[in-house]
């Protein structure tokens, strides 16, 4: 066989594992992102209030979600046209 058969004939389990996997770890990544931005944001410029923290890591979180949405489906990623002359 070569490369170009085995490339294509990759089982669909293994697309989705590796979606899946990618859409964890960007929503571990992201929102650990977002946490730690937010605890500094909170320590330094907020007086140590809350709201910063879960504020961040929502945002994070929202993301990360969006990027797996976008991964798993995407047809629903809106495609900016470009204009012929």
């Amino acid at each position: 066989m070569s490369a170009n058969n085995t490339a294509k004939n990759v089982p669909s389990e293994d697309i989705l594992n590796r979606k899946w996997d990618e859409c964890i770890s960007n929503v571990i990544v992201k929102s650990g992102i977002g946490l730690s931005v937010g605890i500094v944001a909170s320590a330094l410029v907020f007086k140590k209030r809350s709201w910063p923290i879960a504020v961040s890591t929502g945002l994070g979180l929202g993301y990360a979600t969006s990027q797996c949405q976008a991964n798993f489906n995407p047809r629903l990623v809106p495609v900016v046209k470009k204009e012929s002359k």
